[in-house]
Order: structure tokens, then C-alpha cells, then sequence
């Protein structure tokens, strides 16, 4: 009976051992993988510009905006414009060197160049030394999903070191469009139409307490 005994407790020892380890296989099964990431397509995009960035050794850079013949809106123009600066802003790894609107006009008048028309490596020398910047970005809308075409120019060699298109941009909504409040345009009065109706409502008051408008 005792020699029995010693040979079921090792079965039973070793059958308590599996059968531990088949419960931790069946719940490490069990358990859900993590979801993949979702797709990121701008950040992808500005990743790869960054890249660009980093082959052309630059450490600032001028974003201009070119003018677009496919009816594309002024709302939407500015914001693309605004989004591509966040985006940089975003890799904290270069400055934007702003200028206003009217001194790139006149630099591209100084230089006969029409930015539309594309850029020459000469001309992107020429325009990122007068623009004190170590690279330039061109950016031109190419249809109103938007589809925005980017190209990137070396300061130095005036080479194009990135020049991609994100195709559909899901631009952020934004309150603004154009200068219109969307959100106020139902259920608000304006001021003039508000003060209107004070007016009315002083003259109801007044004739029922039997007086003179206005007095």
C-alpha cells in the first residue's frame, strides 16, 4: 500500500503541474492583442518631410503658398496654409520664418518668378537667401478634396530633397470659415436687429400706459 502510494503522489504532483500550466496557456490565449494603431496618414506624411528637412540640414524654413486656378475657396487656402505651419511647428525641430504676404509678392516680382509655374533650382537659391531661410516649402493645392502637393528646396544646392502629394487632407473643422461664424449664423440676433426690437418694445410699453412715443 506505501509503495503505492509513493508512486501516485509524483502523477499526481506532475498532473497538478500541467495541468496548471494548460489553464495559463488557455487564458494567455484567450486574451485579446492590443488593436493596431490607427492609420495616420498627415503625421506619415510630415514624418517623411522631416526627413527632408534633415537632408537638407535645415533649421529654418519659409512656407509659401501659391496660387491655385481650380476655384479652391480662400477659407480653405488659408487653413491648408495654417495646417502645414502647426504640422512644422509640430516636429519642434526647425523655425518657420514668416513673412507678409505683400514682401513675398515683391520678391517675386523683384525676380520675375511666378510661383505657379514652379521654382528653378536658381530661382529656390536666390529666394531662401533673400528670405534669410535654410529651406523653402512650396505647397499648391491640387483639388478641393484638398489634395496638397508639397516640394521641399535646399537652401544650398536649390535641389527639390522631398516633393510629395497628401492626397483628400482631412482638414480639422473649424468655428471660422472665411470669416463667417457658422455656429451663430441660426438662433442669434444681430445688434442692430436687437436693438430694433428694444425700440419697438419701449413704444408698446409707453402707449400702454397712455403716453407719447418718446416721451
Amino acid at each position: 500500500m506505501l509503495k503505492l502510494r509513493e508512486h501516485i503522489f509524483p502523477f499526481t504532483v506532475h498532473g497538478t503541474i500541467l495541468l496548471i500550466i494548460a489553464i495559463l496557456l488557455i487564458a494567455t490565449s484567450c486574451q485579446k492583442e492590443p488593436e493596431p494603431p490607427e492609420p495616420d496618414p498627415v503625421g506619415d506624411f510630415f514624418e517623411e518631410l522631416q526627413d527632408g528637412l534633415d537632408d537638407a540640414g535645415a533649421e529654418s524654413v519659409t512656407v509659401i503658398a501659391v496660387d491655385d486656378n481650380i476655384g479652391v475657396g480662400e477659407d480653405i487656402r488659408r487653413q491648408v496654409f495654417q495646417e502645414i505651419q502647426a504640422q512644422i511647428h509640430e516636429l519642434e525641430t526647425v523655425v518657420i520664418i514668416e513673412h507678409p504676404t505683400s514682401e513675398l509678392e515683391a520678391r517675386y516680382a523683384e525676380m520675375g518668378l511666378i510661383p505657379s509655374e514652379g521654382i528653378s533650382p536658381e530661382l529656390a537659391i536666390e529666394l531662401t537667401e533673400a528670405l534669410g531661410a535654410d529651406a523653402l516649402l512650396y505647397a499648391s493645392i491640387e483639388s478641393e478634396a484638398p489634395d496638397v502637393h508639397i516640394k521641399l528646396y535646399a537652401a544650398e544646392t536649390g535641389a527639390v530633397v522631398f516633393a510629395e502629394t497628401l492626397q483628400a487632407w482631412p482638414l480639422p473643422i473649424t468655428q471660422e470659415a472665411g470669416g463667417i461664424d457658422l455656429l451663430g449664423m441660426e438662433g442669434e440676433e444681430t445688434d442692430e436687429e436687437s436693438s430694433d426690437m428694444a425700440g419697438e418694445g419701449s413704444e408698446e410699453s409707453a402707449e400702454d400706459a397712455g403716453e407719447e412715443p418718446g416721451t
